[in-house]
């Protein structure tokens, strides 16, 4: 998962410093969707790849913003019942 968020936030090999911190945050993302959903993260599931993708990037490109603005949480909330609709459709 590291190497795919890494991708993702076009980070190249001069960012190993960053492996703790992106770490830490795909942990978060992991079981901020576990609790969102109800359902255990599945690494070879596409839509829970892709939501702790996107969260984990989203954490990290705003990494020092002191305030999250509204749009932040609302935007994270649109996306999170999006990746759940989806998510129950396969089960």
């Amino acid at each position: 998962m590291l190497a795919l968020v890494k991708l993702n936030l076009r980070l190249d090999e001069s960012y190993k410093y960053e492996d703790e911190l992106l770490e830490h945050y795909i942990d978060t993302a992991e079981q901020y969707f576990k609790e969102a959903t109800d359902h255990e993260f599945v690494i070879s599931n596409s839509i829970h790849r892709n939501i702790v993708l996107l969260l984990t990037s989203h954490w990290y490109e705003n990494r020092n913003i002191a305030i999250t603005s509204d749009l932040d949480r609302t935007l994270t909330s649109m996306f999170l019942q999006a990746g759940l609709q989806r998510v129950d459709k396969d089960d």
